[in-house]
């Protein structure tokens, strides 16, 4: 479930030696291209004089944001461009520091990927392969919480097309609404990941998603909690 060979990554920061540098090492070792792109610019363009739209980005791009200089202001003019656009975005977030609160971290409600302080380049890199690939980096215990968090602000039950699905797709989709990835959901079922990666494609044509978070928040929309249990 690769994603288009014309996936972007926006990363929203100043211009400057270390941002350059992290573009020339994500386009070097990703083989993608990656868009350096200043609040500043974003700013200047969403109030130009005949604009038709704030922001004209790419359906399947990956939005970076360096937590560790972002600013309160940057954090509002970002969530007031986001409602403009009619979809989600995939949000990643880096430099973010270990003990970063829950709640700091929930205003990101398209986040598919957290990195920290202490994660080097390597790391980095091997995260957003995984992000590229249609998978999500967040640790079990933040993906629960920002489940647990949206669920309990929500009353879901059953849906139809969830009981439509087979045994074993129950099995993935359940572990997927926990948070689980892939290599998780296969040492769980005791199957490889390949199996893994192909029962997930047809649960995401079944259910309607194009990535692994639209198939999460689908399974936190359309699984009651007698069955995520």
């Amino acid at each position: 479930m690769k994603q288009q060979e014309s996936t972007e990554i926006i990363l929203l920061a100043d211009v400057s030696m270390q941002s350059n540098l992290l573009k020339e090492s994500l386009e070097s070792n990703l083989q993608v291209m990656v868009e350096v792109l200043p609040f500043s610019e974003l700013k200047l363009g969403r109030h130009a004089e005949g604009a038709s739209h704030s922001w004209d980005v790419r359906e399947n791009s990956i939005v970076v944001l360096d937590y560790s200089s972002l600013s309160e202001e940057d954090a509002n003019f970002y969530s007031s461009l986001k409602a403009d656009i009619a979809r989600p975005l995939q949000e990643v977030l880096i430099n973010c520091p270990s003990d970063i609160s829950f709640n700091a971290i929930f205003r990101w409600r398209d986040l598919v990927g957290v990195f920290y302080l202490q994660d080097d380049l390597r790391n980095l890199v091997k995260g957003m392969t995984k992000i590229l690939e249609g998978e999500m980096w967040l640790s079990r215990k933040l993906a629960q919480q920002y489940i647990m968090h949206y669920r309990n602000s929500h009353s879901v039950s059953t849906s139809s097309t969830y009981q439509s699905l087979t045994k074993r797709e129950k099995q993935i989709i359940r572990l997927l609404g926990h948070g689980a990835s892939n290599h998780q959901i296969a040492d769980e079922l005791f199957v490889s990941e390949n199996t893994v990666k192909t029962h997930l494609h047809n649960i995401f044509k079944k259910i309607n998603a194009k990535n692994r978070l639209q198939a999460l928040l689908w399974a936190n929309n359309n699984i009651g909690m007698e069955e995520l249990s």
